[in-house]
C-alpha cells in the first residue's frame, strides 16, 4: 500500500536582507528550513530525485514581497509543531503569513508558475527623492501610461538577437493612493498568450529611475484574479 501524501502551501515574506539573494538561493534556502524541521519531503521519481517543492514565480533582486508562496509534499501530517519549528530555523526577513493544507479535489495546476497569473505590487517613493517624483508628476506619469496602447521594452533572445515586445496586455492595473503609494497589478507565471512582466522593469519604462522607488510585491492572483 502507497503511503499517502500530503500536499501543504505555506506564504512567508521575503523582506529585509532577504531581497539581495537571487531566486536559486532563495529555494535553496527554503529547503535547508525543511530539512531542520526534519520532515519527510516526498521526493520525485527517477535517477535525481528531487524534494516536490513548488515555488511562485521569482521575485527580482532588490524587491521585497509579502507574499511568496511554497507548495511542498510530505508522508506525514503536519501541525502547529512544524509551524513552531519553520519559524525557529527561519532567519531575519522570513515570517509566515499562512500555513493550509491543499485539499485532494482543490481545482489547481500543480505549479505555482502556472497557478499564479497575475501580482499586486506596491512602490514608494524615498522620503529623500519626493522632489524628484511627487505625486502630481507620478499621477500624470500613470494617466499617459494608461492611455497608450504600448509599453515597449526591448530584449536580447537567447540567441543575441534584440526583440522588442509590447507588454500593454501584461499591465492590468496602476494608480496612485493618496498616500502616494503606488500599486499596481503585472502579469506573473507561464503563459505564453500574455508575456511576464518584471515589476523593475515596469517601473524603469515609467520613470527611467526604477532605483527611486522601493518596490514590494503584496499578493498574488489566479487566472480569475483571485487572491492566492
Amino acid at each position: 500500500m502507497a503511503d499517502k501524501i500530503y500536499k501543504y502551501r505555506l506564504k512567508v515574506t521575503k523582506n529585509k536582507e532577504l531581497c539581495f539573494i537571487s531566486h536559486l538561493d532563495w529555494q535553496n534556502l527554503i529547503l535547508k528550513i525543511f530539512r531542520r524541521c526534519e520532515i519527510k519531503l516526498v521526493l520525485s521519481e527517477g535517477f535525481n530525485k528531487m524534494p516536490k517543492v513548488s515555488y511562485s514565480p521569482a521575485l527580482p533582486i532588490f524587491i521585497e514581497s509579502d507574499c511568496e508562496l511554497v507548495n511542498f509534499q510530505t508522508y506525514e501530517a503536519l501541525d502547529e509543531n512544524f509551524l513552531e519549528k519553520f519559524k525557529k530555523y527561519s532567519p531575519n526577513g522570513i515570517k509566515v503569513i499562512s500555513f493550509n493544507e491543499i485539499k485532494e479535489d482543490a481545482n489547481e495546476p500543480k505549479s505555482l508558475e502556472n497557478y499564479a497569473q497575475w501580482a499586486i505590487y506596491e512602490a514608494i517613493v524615498p522620503e529623500e527623492k519626493n522632489h524628484v517624483y511627487n505625486f502630481e508628476k507620478i499621477r500624470y506619469i500613470i494617466e499617459k501610461c494608461l492611455s497608450s496602447d504600448e509599453i515597449l521594452i526591448t530584449k536580447k533572445t537567447k540567441k543575441g538577437i534584440e526583440k522588442t515586445i509590447n507588454y500593454r496586455n501584461s499591465l492590468k492595473s496602476i494608480e496612485i493612493k493618496d498616500d502616494g503609494k503606488l500599486t499596481f497589478t503585472l502579469k506573473v507565471g507561464q503563459n505564453d498568450a500574455i508575456p511576464s512582466l518584471r515589476a523593475d522593469e515596469f517601473i524603469k519604462i515609467l520613470f527611467e529611475d526604477a532605483s527611486a522607488f522601493k518596490i514590494k510585491r503584496v499578493e498574488f492572483l489566479d487566472t480569475n484574479l483571485r487572491v492566492i
